[in-house]
């Protein structure tokens, strides 16, 4: 039996954790996406479906949006990404034909919301059933409640089985499961080397801080960095694993990596960018982490944050693998459905 799995093409989070979730389905899977995601998937030398080649990156649209460490949204960015999730949309309905497979999983892949796909064998995966904001005032929270209401409707009426991975949102409409690793981890030990890692992610946005913080931090200590266009690296657990101390962008996989792998761990988020900003809020004010927007810590004296940590008792969120749960609800779905 055939599965079209079309992950998300914005960071590596998402191919990532699907790419780990896949290891335990038994039937062939075609990938659908872009960006740097469908290069991890080529590096791995999985199938994927030949349209993903002219997709466009959604990772580039949200880039745009990122000034300063601060998600800056306007009416022209707004109506970019729209644009780009759109074209993507028609490209599909173009050149895929859904009646060549058994089941449809799609991770936070957007494009679908614009497409007739057979609800009766799609399934949905997300680590968020609602956006969250910071404003207080009427319109904000008027506009805010009727997109997350829309959201919630529209994967309602599109897909058969919605599944929600959240570290820090539950809703009665999705079954939540909670996070899926990125990895199996095999081999793991809990090895401290000697190098600080700064994970930046999948996306561009953290490239700039990233440097910043290398430059002030090198003549101390030996600084890698992994993530983006320039750093990509398709298999990182074992930098992740034998890293001594990490400074990470506050995405979903860094969060579970950092946490699984008990690593002491700097999280940074970026101002305004809702999932950033509530994976942080989960880390806060836990021993062997510490959290900061990306352009506070670049004020901060980042060795006394860094030798504090090192010399502090780590208490890691206990977080157990949905992965194989998942496999199996897809595997139950897909034989239930054929």
């Amino acid at each position: 039996m055939k599965i079209l799995y079309a992950s998300s093409s914005i960071g590596l989070g998402h191919i990532t954790r699907d790419y780990h979730i896949s290891s335990f389905i038994k039937n062939q899977i075609y990938w659908l996406t872009s960006g740097n995601a469908l290069r991890f998937i080529k590096e791995k030398k999985e199938r994927y479906v030949g349209i993903s080649d002219d997709l466009k990156n959604l990772g580039d649209y949200i880039n745009s949006m990122i000034k300063n460490c601060k998600v800056k949204i306007d009416t022209y960015n707004a109506y970019k990404l729209y644009k780009a999730v759109k074209n993507n949309a028609n490209l599909i309905k173009s050149n895929v034909d859904f009646d060549d497979y058994d089941l449809i999983v799609a991770d936070e892949f957007w494009e679908f919301m614009f497409i007739d796909i057979p609800k009766e064998r799609s399934i949905f995966i997300t680590d968020f059933t609602k956006i969250s904001y910071n404003g207080k005032g009427y319109l904000e929270r008027f506009l805010f409640s009727r997109l997350n209401n829309g959201l919630r409707d529209r994967i309602k009426q599109k897909f058969s089985l919605a599944i929600n991975l959240s570290l820090w949102d539950k809703d009665d409409g999705f079954l939540n499961l909670g996070p899926s690793f990125t990895s199996s981890f095999d081999g793991y030990s809990n090895s401290q080397g000697d190098y600080v890692l700064i994970n930046i992610g999948g996306t561009n946005a953290g490239i700039d801080v990233a440097e910043k913080i290398k430059e002030k931090i090198k003549e101390k200590y030996d600084v890698k960095i992994i993530g983006s266009d320039k750093y990509f690296n398709s298999n990182p657990s074992s930098l992740i694993k034998n890293a001594g101390i990490i400074i990470s962008l506050a995405g979903y996989g860094s969060i579970i990596e950092s946490n699984v792998l008990r690593k002491k761990t700097i999280f940074l988020f970026i101002d305004n960018h809702f999932e950033h900003m509530e994976n942080a809020k989960v880390m806060m004010n836990r021993k062997g982490f510490r959290v900061y927007s990306c352009k506070d810590l670049l004020k901060t004296d980042i060795l006394n944050v860094i030798e504090d940590l090192k010399n502090e008792d780590i208490e890691p969120l206990e977080i157990i693998d949905s992965a194989p749960k998942i496999s199996e609800i897809i595997n139950n779905f897909l034989y239930k459905n054929n």
